[in-house]
């Protein structure tokens, strides 16, 4: 029996997509990120895959002047893009390896220039190991990766099952998630995930009268619930809203010592998302 992978957003997989996720606040700033972004399998065989790709993203913060203490011209507008490296490999047929390497960047570009600083690495290592009689999967490994506006490696490890044609679920972390299939097209599904953002500051940034260099982190952790619908065979759809647990922004200097803390309030989160889907022949397990 196949089943789809889980997708969070569209910024999963094998395919073409564009994304555009909104974070209306009520005090500090509302945030709308736009992304466009490819991953192409070049080697796609029974038993390994190799995908290319990249994205190109902004993001952009409306700041609200009386909860901002000092100018923030310099930090309202960030652009990245990157280049990307996937790999797969089924082991055996309980088994099977995950690896991303990914170079990046993201900065303001306040100079109109890119320094080193504005260039990020984000790699990640996660192994699979799939139990046929209970019908699950467990995942663990390991992940770098500034979309989290974390500076540190976090572990990923999850459990996931396939309870009937109807129901599927993971437990874990960073992502967690509940699908309900409506139809072979339409599903709705509840997740509980962790999402965010960094940026270089690529020319200071004057907070209280002093000139600091350093990068813009946010991270939230998000509630909420979704509806993807696929049509045409290679295409799906997503809508997704929810509102964060957990929500954090901070610029900080490049020894990571905190310079400025925001400190928003939890608010609401919305994604509206499309992809078109290349097919994928290699035989790992997939549950959800």
């Amino acid at each position: 029996m196949s089943y789809e992978k889980s997708m969070d957003s569209s910024q999963e997989g094998d395919a073409i997509y564009l994304s555009a996720e909104q974070f209306p606040g009520t005090d500090v700033s509302d945030v709308t990120k736009l992304e466009a972004g490819i991953a192409f399998p070049i080697i796609n065989t029974n038993k390994e895959k190799l995908t290319i790709g990249g994205k190109v993203q902004n993001t952009s913060f409306s700041y609200v002047d009386k909860d901002v203490p000092f100018a923030t011209d310099e930090i309202e507008d960030f652009n990245a893009f990157s280049f990307k490296l996937g790999y797969e490999r089924r082991l055996s047929d309980r088994w099977s390896l995950q690896l991303m390497g990914e170079s990046q960047v993201a900065s303001n570009f306040g100079e109109n220039e890119i320094k080193s600083e504005d260039i990020f690495f984000n790699a990640s290592a996660v192994l699979e190991r799939y139990n046929e009689s209970n019908n699950s999967i467990w995942t663990f490994g390991a992940t770098y990766d500034i979309q989290y506006g974390l500076y540190y490696p976090i572990p990923v490890i999850a459990y996931t099952k396939r309870i009937d044609e109807s129901w599927a679920y993971k437990i874990g972390f960073p992502d967690a998630r509940v699908r309900w299939f409506l139809s072979e097209h339409h599903n709705f599904e509840g997740f509980a995930t962790l999402k965010g953002f960094t940026g270089n500051i690529n020319d200071e940034v004057e907070v209280y009268k002093e000139d600091y260099s350093g990068t813009l982190r946010q991270t939230r952790y998000i509630l909420g619930l979704g509806y993807n619908v696929s049509f045409f065979k290679t295409f799906e759809a997503n809508i997704s809203g929810g509102y964060s647990m957990y929500n954090t922004m901070k610029i900080q200097d490049y020894n990571h010592n905190e310079v400025y803390d925001f400190e928003p309030l939890n608010s609401y989160y919305l994604n509206l998302s499309l992809k078109y889907k290349f097919k994928s022949n290699t035989a790992i397990r997939s549950l959800y």
